[in-house]
């Protein structure tokens, strides 16, 4: 968990440092929203995702011990969704526009819908692990909101 927090902290810090570096002819306010969607994206959806799917993938019995959920075939599935939200998050890099509505949308459907499954979850069979109601359905309500309002904004101000 840490090192997801760590992802997190890194994508603002990155972006916040990039936006200082721009001239002030560069720090439009366009310019700065397309800064900080791109390091969300590319931080809080790419490499989280990619963590996820190395996690899952090597390491698919503590994961499951630490969601509280049995272990199972399913979460080679779940960590090829995952891989397949990395390869998005970090081509969002070279693709801009509407690859990043179509990455950041279905993104968000899916981490919702997970963070509402947690909470179903912990209310009906009280799994209250810290994999489950933990930072994990935090930031499943959390990234997918900060992706949203960026990502609105972007199109708002796009020229």
């Amino acid at each position: 968990m840490p090192l997801f927090l760590s992802l997190y902290v890194i994508g603002i810090l990155g972006s916040l440092i990039h936006i200082y570096c721009l001239s002030p002819s560069q720090r439009t306010k366009p310019r700065v929203i397309e800064i900080l969607l791109l390091y969300q994206i590319v931080f809080s959806l790419g490499l989280t995702s990619l963590m996820a799917f190395f996690g899952l993938t090597f390491l698919a019995d503590y994961i499951a011990q630490l969601t509280g959920w049995p272990a199972c075939p399913f979460e080679q599935q779940l960590a090829n969704v995952n891989l397949g939200y990395a390869v998005l998050g970090l081509l969002s890099i070279a693709y801009r526009g509407y690859f990043w509505a179509a990455t950041v949308i279905g993104f968000s459907v899916w981490i919702i819908a997970d963070g509402i499954h947690h909470l179903h979850h912990a209310i009906i069979h009280q799994n209250l692990t810290p994999g489950n109601i933990g930072v994990p359905l935090w930031t499943d309500f959390i990234v997918p909101f900060i992706l949203l309002i960026l990502l609105y904004l972007y199109f708002k101000h796009r020229k």
